[in-house]
């Protein structure tokens, strides 16, 4: 993905204006990676994680004036989280397909997963539990390696806050966690 493929729609940053398209190009460059990653984990499907990724950047360009200096990343970041909210609101109203029909595939699922995807696919799962606002911050903190003061600016909120809602995240991905692990008991030596 890169920004000529964002700005090559009708809504991308004034062509008059090099100032803008520059400082459009340092928003994309500097913040691309972890908004795709943060609109990933936050549950949006792989089909469809460029898309949203790219219409956070559309809005950028459509709002580059409203963005204040020093502030662009929390702004693709809120952006992000509002899309996400609002794609998952949409879904929600969606009529389910018919349950044959969403798990016919052509394709074999394969029985021997690698560990590495048994990984992702339990974390996705878990992160896919967690509720939204402490989701996003353990995803940040754990994930993504940023400070608990970084998340508390992004988020506008306060420090405390910020680490009260990781605290939660990581019990409640701890007590999930072990759910999903827990295997059930079975009699040992066929009595019951």
């Amino acid at each position: 993905m890169s920004l000529g493929a964002i700005a090559s729609g009708k809504r991308g940053p004034r062509r008059a204006n090099p100032e803008a398209k520059q400082r459009l190009q340092k928003i994309f460059d500097e913040n691309y990676r972890l908004i795709w990653r943060i609109v990933r984990r936050l549950g949006v499907g792989a089909d469809v994680v460029d898309d949203v990724t790219q219409q956070v950047f559309l809005v950028a360009a459509e709002r580059l004036d409203d963005i204040l200096e020093g502030r662009e990343r929390a702004f693709a970041f809120g952006t992000a989280l509002r899309l996400v909210q609002t794609m998952r609101r949409r879904q929600a109203r969606e009529l389910p397909l018919d349950p044959e029909l969403q798990h016919s595939s052509n394709l074999p699922r394969p029985d021997d997963l690698t560990d590495q995807k048994r990984a992702r696919e339990l974390l996705d799962d878990v992160l896919e539990q967690l509720p939204l606002d402490l989701r996003t911050v353990f995803i940040l903190f754990e994930l993504e390696g940023m400070t608990t003061p970084e998340i508390a600016e992004l988020h506008e909120i306060p420090l405390g806050t910020a680490a009260s809602r990781l605290r939660r995240a990581r019990e409640k991905f701890r007590e999930l966690v072990e759910s999903s692990m827990a295997v059930p008991k079975r009699a040992v030596g066929g009595a019951a």
